[in-house]
């Protein structure tokens, strides 16, 4: 049998300006850290990991051990590397800044464990990343972080389900990967993801559908018309309540995901936008989607603080623009 080219391959044989060592250097860890969370995570609560305890993160989540435990793997790695300069997560309340390292050229941005609270009933968990170019030459400011985030050099998600998943962009193209239990390594199998032009699953949590706005409430209900509808066709619904694991989805299978804002206590959505937003958004144009707040592309929207929120919709491009259309018209 011949095997496809692993993941440290395919970035050597994909010489781009982002292939360097130390880029290379980084995506190598960022695997290893997967690996190693998708080994924690395979325990299931054995070892009591996977119970939410009485903390929260900045984001005001309640944290499960395993939060911590895989926001501390990629913390080791990324101070490991040397090629770090700063790590911004969503477990912790500011920017870490490395010390002593080799080079100051990139910046880690990570939702270590996206979709947590699914743990306890062993649904799919992700994690979210981005690398980013540091714009300076040392320590860069809050301020540069956030707009690095917005710009970012590669993306990806790795998705912790039946299989361990990998699906990462330089800003061209979607490339997918899948983990070989027995050696841990990432071989290449889904080439140049596109996401598909007709969109037939919408993910969305209708516990809210009483405190969308008028253009979500809109856009839904056509959806959910039938083919006696305005849409002409029966739409399905999916909600994984994780993201990332949405998004892995729609890569694979076309569709939406919309986290709106809501009037319940939710004025901009619950997804943040620079752990999230922006390295989904990031990751799903390059794939041929897109993702916006409703008016606005995502990565156009600049953030303020680390914990930004934003709403938020991606997926397939003309039910993206459908949605902006509503937003503008209503």
């Amino acid at each position: 049998m011949k095997l496809p080219l692993t993941l440290h391959q395919y970035i050597l044989q994909n010489q781009t300006e982002q292939a360097s060592g130390t880029f290379t250097s980084i995506m190598a860890d960022i695997a290893l850290a997967c690996r190693m969370t998708a080994s924690k995570l395979r325990y299931g609560n054995i070892q009591g990991l996977m119970t939410k305890g009485p903390t929260e993160n900045a984001s005001g989540d309640a944290q499960v051990p395993l939060d911590i435990l895989a926001n501390n793997i990629f913390l080791n790695l990324a101070q490991n590397n040397g090629n770090i300069v700063a790590m911004a997560s969503e477990e912790m309340d500011d920017i870490h800044y490395f010390e002593n390292t080799k080079s100051d050229k990139y910046i880690l941005v990570i939702d270590p464990l996206d979709g947590s609270g699914n743990l306890d009933i062993n649904a799919p968990v992700a994690t979210i990343f981005s690398i980013c170019k540091n714009p300076g030459d040392s320590r860069p400011t809050q301020e540069e972080v956030l707009e690095a985030s917005r710009n970012p050099v590669a993306s990806g998600i790795c998705i912790y389900g039946l299989a361990t998943t990998m699906v990462i962009t330089t800003g061209e193209s979607a490339q997918g990967f899948t983990q070989d239990l027995e050696s841990g390594v990432f071989f290449y199998t889904h080439p140049n993801l596109k996401i598909n032009n007709e969109a037939h699953e919408i993910a969305i949590n209708f516990s809210n559908k009483n405190f969308w706005n008028p253009a979500i409430t809109q856009y839904i209900d056509e959806c959910f018309s039938g083919v006696e509808g305005p849409r002409n066709r029966y739409f399905n619904t999916r909600w994984y309540a994780s993201a990332a694991a949405e998004l892995n989805r729609i890569l694979n299978r076309g569709g939406v995901f919309i986290y709106p804002a809501c009037s319940n206590g939710k004025p901009e959505g619950v997804l943040r936008k620079v752990y999230e937003a922006y390295p989904m958004a990031h990751l799903i144009e390059a794939a041929g989607g897109k993702a916006t707040d409703g008016v606005t592309r995502i990565l156009d929207i600049k953030s303020n603080s680390l914990h930004e929120r934003t709403p938020f919709a991606m997926g397939t491009a003309t039910e993206i623009e459908r949605i902006q259309r509503y937003h503008c018209e209503i």
